[in-house]
């Protein structure tokens, strides 16, 4: 017996077929999210730092990992900002102007670091600090 296929008569065949193509999808995806296989990539931390003369205030211990500095210069001279440690040594764009920010984006490895402001005699009068970076 030959059947009509624009008939809408129950075929147990196409039922499994058509349900193996909706549902093994729907299935993968909620294994993959459930494994955490993709997580998505970590924010950078935030981190203010204030300049004045001659002060570098921030914190300092940080955990490892993508950090962006904001640098606040609350002072009335020109000051920067310089970090030197393991895999970085970096140094904000130009100086910054009293009562404005620069930001400097950097991914922290543990260990010991320097910090400090490179203008002149800046760090000689104690723009300077160490900074602990913390594994992750």
């Amino acid at each position: 017996m030959r059947r009509d296929p624009t008939s809408r008569a129950h075929d147990p065949l196409r039922t499994r077929l058509f349900a193996a193509v909706l549902l093994v999808p729907l299935a993968l995806t909620g294994l993959t999210a459930a494994s955490g296989a993709e997580e998505p990539p970590k924010a950078p931390a935030g981190v203010a730092v204030h300049l004045t003369e001659f002060i570098v205030d921030m914190p300092k211990t940080l955990p490892a990992g993508p950090t962006t500095f904001t640098v606040h210069n609350d002072g009335h001279k020109k000051h920067s900002f310089k970090i030197e440690g393991p895999g970085i040594d970096q140094i904000i764009a130009k100086p910054v102007p009293p009562g404005e920010t620069a930001t400097l984006q950097v991914t922290l490895q543990p260990g010991e670091y320097k910090v400090y402001c490179p203008i002149g005699n800046h760090s000689a009068k104690g723009m300077t600090i160490a900074l602990k970076v913390t594994g992750k």
